[in-house]
Formats: C-alpha cells, sequence, structure tokens
C-alpha cells in the first residue's frame, strides 16, 4: 500500500474521488534535489485538493546520471526525451501533455544573446519555460509572509550581482535564502513544506518581473505563474 500522502492515493479511481486526470503537466526541474522535492510536494498537495481536475501535476526525479546534467541545454534535451517516451515513467501522449522546465538565469548574465537562442529553442518544441534570476531560491523566499518587502526588496541589488556572500563561499541569495528559510534549500528535503504557502508566492511573485524574455538582470520568477496557468487550464469550470 502506498503511503497516505503519496500522489498516487490521491490521483486514482475511487468511488469518493473524481477520475484520474486526463492529461498530464511533466514538471522537470534544474536541481538534482530542491526543485524535485518542491514540486512533489506541491502536486501531492493540489491532487488532495482535487485540483486541477483535468490535468495532473508530474514532477519528473532525476536519476543518478542525470543529476550533474542540470545546464538548461541539458534540460532542454531532457524535456524532448520525456515527450519522445524515452524516460523511465514518461508515458507523454503528444497533443494531450505538457512539459514545463524550471531553470535559473544566472548562468547567462553575461550571454543574454545565448539566453534568447535558448528560448527560441524550447518555444519551438512546444516546451513551457518557468525561470528564476537569478536562482531559484529567490522563488522559495517568496513563500515566507513579508520575505519581499523585508528581505529581497532591501537587497534588490546584491541578488541581482548574485557574487559571493561578505565573508561567505556561497552567493547572496543561497545565504540569504537559508537565513530565511531557516534551512538549506539544497539539502534539506523540508523544502517541500513551503508548497503550503504557494498562494502567498503567487501574490508576491506577481511584484516581480514574470516575463522570460526579460529576465537577465531582473529580479524574475514566473513558477508560480506558471504553475497557476497549468491549474486554471486544468479546471473543469475555467
Amino acid at each position: 500500500m502506498p503511503p497516505l500522502n503519496s500522489l498516487d492515493t490521491w490521483s486514482s479511481r475511487t468511488e469518493w474521488k473524481v477520475e484520474k486526470p486526463k492529461s498530464k503537466c511533466f514538471l522537470i526541474g534544474e536541481g538534482a534535489n530542491t526543485e524535485y522535492w518542491y514540486f512533489d510536494s506541491l502536486a501531492t498537495r493540489l491532487a488532495k485538493e482535487g485540483k486541477p481536475e483535468l490535468i495532473e501535476l508530474t514532477p519528473v526525479e532525476r536519476t543518478e546520471g542525470e543529476k550533474n546534467q542540470s545546464s538548461p541545454k541539458k534540460l532542454l534535451e531532457h524535456a524532448i526525451a520525456v515527450m519522445n517516451g524515452q524516460v523511465n515513467g514518461s508515458d507523454f501522449i503528444k497533443g494531450s501533455d505538457r512539459v514545463v522546465v524550471v531553470f535559473d538565469v544566472d548562468v547567462f548574465k553575461n550571454n543574454p544573446d545565448g539566453y534568447a537562442t535558448l528560448l527560441k529553442d524550447f518555444r519551438r518544441e512546444r516546451i513551457e519555460v518557468a525561470v528564476t534570476y537569478p536562482s531559484f531560491e529567490l522563488y522559495l523566499m517568496l513563500h515566507k509572509p513579508g520575505a519581499l518587502e523585508t528581505a529581497i526588496l532591501p537587497h534588490k541589488n546584491e541578488i541581482v550581482e548574485n557574487g559571493h556572500a561578505p565573508g561567505s563561499r556561497r552567493r547572496y541569495i543561497e545565504k540569504l535564502a537559508s537565513e530565511e528559510l531557516g534551512m538549506n534549500p539544497k539539502t534539506n528535503h523540508h523544502v517541500g513544506d513551503l508548497a503550503s504557502n504557494f498562494e502567498a508566492a503567487l501574490a508576491a511573485e506577481a511584484r516581480l518581473n514574470q516575463d522570460p524574455d526579460l529576465a537577465v538582470g531582473r529580479l524574475t520568477s514566473n513558477v508560480a505563474k506558471t504553475i497557476q496557468g497549468v491549474i486554471d487550464d486544468g479546471a473543469i469550470d475555467k
């Protein structure tokens, strides 16, 4: 018997639950652990609430051989493999299912043209993107009520510059996020607990840049917006 919080438990057909969603949205994150922990928790939470009714959020867990292949170009290749059914468990149905790739844009800080080309590659393959600048930690911090006003905006310049924090080998946003969230998001699976505050992140995110085309050099996150779009698309009563 699967654990009580298993996504499979909540998305299966029973006498008292709705039918299994008709299509899937595969979520592929850049990080080997953090993004998966978060999206797995969010998908489970939404499934318990019966959301979205017609689409199942399906986080893709990276295998050992893929965990170190996190560049955006590798993620594009992985997404295409999912769509072609070349990844274990990726029963992708063309014309029905969709793929969202989540990645950081800070690697393109000095290469905006390369980033623009990459976005075109994703769109040509009809793969959606949810991006953050400088990194996913920014999006995670938005789940803490008030963090945008007290921790993010006052340090906007330092976050955008994304250099090392004073006296630390860690990037500024990484250290700031650890302090604000009370854990290191890269190593603590409790990062998934933040999914309970998805609505707070959705509201706070709207005050940042949410246009992927304008992400380089700007505080950016369209992760919550993208997920909410999937929820809205998958609602029975739109």
